[in-house]
């Protein structure tokens, strides 16, 4: 016990070096290590220090260009290069119909681009899979019936809507989108020429990003574009996406981003340079370059993504407004024209630190307006030497000078150590787009300083509010109650457990918003809300957000709860009879009826207080959060009302289940079981039990490929119950597959290409 005779003074300093040497070790050691927490807590700097500089950018050009606005632009900005986003919204969907659209429909639209002088159309869409030919269909229908007529050739021409598509896209520069990916085993479709051809040397010397598999356009359209480009996305280990490759590996070449690719058409280059830097054995990139224009990058090609502003800091003309002439078309001549979503349902909106529902076709456009105008920011090479420089010198300032000064003056001093610090930061960022990490700074600063404060003040208090405040939106009362009385036993950082998550949303929400006031549709969400909620509160739920018409549930956190899953179905159920007792209540008061898809999924999964400085949330995060996501939105794919994932099966050895599929969903690799729940067992008929039996012996009949006997149990089946659509999906999957030469691993796994 002789250490309590040493000076508190050399207590703290002692105590604070070690902090100092771990922190700057910690520093050194996680650049390639994105999940690690202190790089999160880079990513919040980052976002909160992006967003300070969007809002100073914002004033500045308030008083210097009040008077010269565009569309809500500045002119100085659009006024070389116009950018211009058409946006297949809400209103087109609505007007033109539910997506895909036919290409004869995409032919008008770049007839009309083309007529308004559009320079170059760059698709955020991938056209992968050829449309159907109603032409072919109905010969192949009479052929069925043995009637010796075909419609004339000239015909099926005329409805050929790729053929038509690609004359049409033939006739100007037309800049299509495809997507890489991790499988060797998908490659689909046609890749373009590469932009740069790898040396013999740099094969095996330059690092990038490589991916080995790819789902690119049809031939006929490829062939008639002027160019393609990649619209993968990488976000950081935050989900949030600040980064973006410009070019991608695949063999020996190197493919440019779909943002890139439209710079290239529109500079009339077919090809790029390269600046790069040896790096003990290897080859990195350091700048891209495309006519003259470019972009510094980091060691894998990425540059930092230089967003103008929130959403809709574009631009942006709704589709039905071209195809209509409804809009002012004088803004796409001369133009750059991105053709993407804004649709919530047609999933392409993205977290990014200027917002959470960013669309994805707009980050594109960020891109194209930077690498024609030259202007990224960067992260320098001497940023590491920099950073340990200031942990050192300011690690051995404080830990030796903070122990000598009272609480008053130790906040002070660390107070305007900060401000320097952070302000000298933002200046560096905002005047000379230098991109430099302060999260180890700052939390060197802050621990130093909190060591030489008392701590434990109100401490058991302090833990019950936050408890009560954090938690009392999320699950029932008689949770926090038992929380509060051990809250050493609940964490609001990151975990990771198996939990299950709950995903529910209302169908055709779009079509029953147009028919309610604003007023109506918010008495009817609340009227809905109330008591789901309260079901899932009954069943031991945490309840995540409320987004939209979206509930997000989830099962055993922060109480565990060793029967979650079984809870969360048993939540569904109870669910779905709830909304037919409301919907039933809606229809009797004039009002339309409603019917929800349910998704549940079950695995590890990361839960805590998570998000910003600006605003914080308790939830889920993961892959299997994903799933649950993905499943709920496929329910209406099967005419399921309830659909649960494979582990959320294993978990509930007291539900029966009736098995639909094994699929894989979109930006998933493994193929997973699909289930529809549909009760506890012993309330499960004879009648249930020999369906679910007669539909596993013709999936087994499917799976081996025995084509004609699956297909005639199938229409047994359907013939019993003829409103069950998972059974005509079969019979009609089974009519293209046979059509197929399929390969020899086949394993009846069904790929869903959308999300």
């Amino acid at each position: 016990m002789e250490w309590f005779r040493i000076p508190q003074q050399k207590v703290s300093a002692y105590i604070g070096i070690f902090l100092s040497a771990y922190l700057i070790y910690l520093g050194l050691s996680i650049n390639a290590n994105d999940n690690h927490w202190l790089n999160r807590l880079d990513f919040l700097f980052y976002d909160t220090r992006f967003n300070a500089s969007l809002v100073l950018e914002e004033k500045d050009l308030f008083f210097s260009f009040e008077s010269d606005t565009v569309n809500g632009q500045q002119g100085s900005d659009i006024a070389e290069h116009k950018v211009v986003i058409l946006d297949i919204d809400e209103k087109s969907l609505a007007e033109e119909g539910r997506w895909p659209w036919s290409r004869h429909k995409l032919a008008q639209l770049v007839s009309e681009l083309a007529e308004v002088g559009a320079i170059v159309v760059a698709f955020d869409v991938v056209f992968s899979e050829p449309e159907r030919n109603p032409v072919n269909e109905v010969n192949q229908h009479l052929a069925n019936h043995n009637i010796d007529w075909k419609i004339p050739r000239r015909w099926r021409e005329i409805a050929d809507g790729d053929k038509n598509f690609a004359r049409h896209i033939s006739d100007m520069d037309v800049v299509l989108g495809y997507f890489f990916q991790d499988e060797v085993s998908i490659r689909v479709g046609e890749l373009p020429k590469p932009a740069f051809v790898l040396s013999a040397e740099q094969r095996s010397s330059l690092v990038s990003i490589a991916k080995p598999g790819y789902a690119a356009n049809l031939n006929d359209l490829q062939q008639s574009a002027a160019g393609a480009g990649f619209v993968s996305t990488f976000a950081d280990a935050d989900g949030v996406i600040r980064r973006s490759p410009l070019v991608i590996r695949h063999g020996d070449g190197l493919y440019p981003s779909l943002s890139l690719a439209a710079v290239m058409s529109y500079l009339f280059v077919n090809d790029i340079q390269l600046s790069t830097e040896p790096v003990g054995d290897v080859e990195v990139i350091t700048s891209i370059m495309a006519g003259g224009q470019g972009a510094r990058t980091d060691v894998n090609g990425r540059v930092i993504i230089p967003f103008r502003g929130k959403q809709h800091s574009f631009p942006y003309i709704s589709v039905t407004d071209v195809l209509k002439k409804k809009a002012d078309l004088s803004l796409l001549e001369g133009a750059i024209v991105l053709v993407g979503t804004s649709a919530i349902g047609l999933s392409d909106l993205r977290a990014t630190p200027v917002g959470t529902q960013y669309p994805g076709v707009e980050v594109h456009a960020n891109i194209i307006q930077s690498l024609l105008s030259g202007e990224f920011p960067y992260r320098p090479e001497w940023e590491a030497g920099l950073t340990l420089s200031i942990l050192i010198f300011l690690g051995a300032l404080l830990s030796l000078w903070l122990p000598k000064l009272g609480p008053i003056s130790a906040v002070a001093l660390s107070s305007l150590t900060l401000m320097f610090v952070v302000s000298g930061n933002f200046y560096l960022w905002h005047a000379h787009k230098l991109d430099l990490p302060i999260a180890s700074t700052c939390l060197l600063i802050l621990v130093l300083t909190l060591l030489n404060l008392a701590y434990g003040y109100l401490r058991e208090n302090a833990s019950k509010r936050l408890l009560k405040g954090m938690f009392n939106q999320y699950v029932p009362q008689a949770h926090i109650d038992r929380m509060v009385e051990d809250p050493d036993a609940y964490q609001f950082t990151g975990e990771s457990k198996e939990l299950t998550v709950l995903f529910a949303d209302i169908r055709s929400f779009t079509t029953i918003s147009e028919h309610l006031s604003a007023a109506e549709l918010k008495a009817m969400l609340n009227q809905y809300f109330t008591p789901i909620t309260k079901i899932i509160f009954d069943h031991e739920g945490t309840i995540d957000k409320y987004v939209g018409d979206m509930v997000m549930a989830f099962w055993g956190a922060p109480l565990d709860d060793e029967n979650h899953a079984q809870n969360g179905i048993l939540s569904a159920i109870e669910m779905q009879k709830a909304t037919l007792e409301l919907s039933n209540e809606f229809v009797a008061r004039g009002l339309p009826e409603i019917k929800i898809g349910v998704g549940l999924n079950s695995g590890i999964m990361n839960v805590g207080d998570m998000g910003s400085s600006y605003r914080r949330a308790y939830t889920v995060l993961g892959d299997a959060v994903n799933l649950g996501s993905r499943l709920e939105s496929i329910t209406k794919f099967y005419g399921a009302d309830i659909l649960v994932g494979e582990r959320t099966a294993e978990l509930c050895p007291d539900i029966a289940f009736s098995f639909i599929d094994r699929i894989q969903v979109k930006g998933k690799d493994e193929p997973i079981a699909v289930y529809k729940p549909l009760g506890l067992k012993r309330d499960i008929s004879t009648q249930q039990v020999e369906e679910m039996e007669r539909f596993d012996k013709a999936y087994e009949c499917y799976k081996q490929q025995a084509w004609d006997d699956a297909i005639q149990k199938f229409y047994a089946l359907k013939a019993s119950d003829a409103d069950n659509l998972l059974y005509q999906i079969y019979i009609d999957r089974i009519k293209d597959l046979r059509e197929q030469e399929l390969a020899q691993d086949w394993d009846g796994v069904f790929r869903h290409t959308s999300k």
